[in-house]
């Protein structure tokens, strides 16, 4: 690689970074199961958002799109279906605990019936291609 696209790049976490975000996200994944099962989305969302970080500096876009697809990588490789909603609620509760405000947008498949779930941060989709494909209904 040469100077200019080192400079670039962004620095890519650790094995052990990776393995403590991973674990974030299990731990995460597992609270926001029984929280969902206990109480209705509002209060889901809201105590998801409660563990909002201090102090640290807003993260980069390319630091959200990596936790958006570890957190996509993770929940492929636990048991459960946690697709939409449930990989919608880690992520933003993950964010949260990192210091950023993120928010849950419910859209429904464009010429189709069905639903999905997803995160924008600053009004942007934490992974590329969700509005191109769904007409929002709602931002939470």
């Amino acid at each position: 690689m040469t100077a200019a696209v080192t400079a670039i790049a962004p620095p890519r976490l650790s094995p052990p970074g990776k393995l403590r975000l991973r674990a974030e996200i299990a731990w995460t994944t597992v609270r926001v199961r029984r929280l969902l099962r206990r109480n209705d989305l509002s209060a889901t969302l809201g105590r998801c958002r409660a563990a909002t970080g201090q102090g640290a500096p807003a993260p980069a876009r390319y630091e959200v799109v990596r936790v958006a697809r570890a957190v996509r990588r993770t929940l492929g490789a636990l048991p459960g279906d946690s697709r939409g909603l449930i990989a919608s609620l880690v992520l933003i509760a993950v964010l949260a605990r990192h210091g950023v405000a993120a928010s849950l947008v419910v859209g429904r498949p464009r010429n189709r019936f069905g639903a999905h779930a997803w995160v924008e941060v600053d009004g942007l989709p934490a992974l590329p291609a969700a509005r191109d494909k769904f007409a929002q209904l709602a931002a939470l």
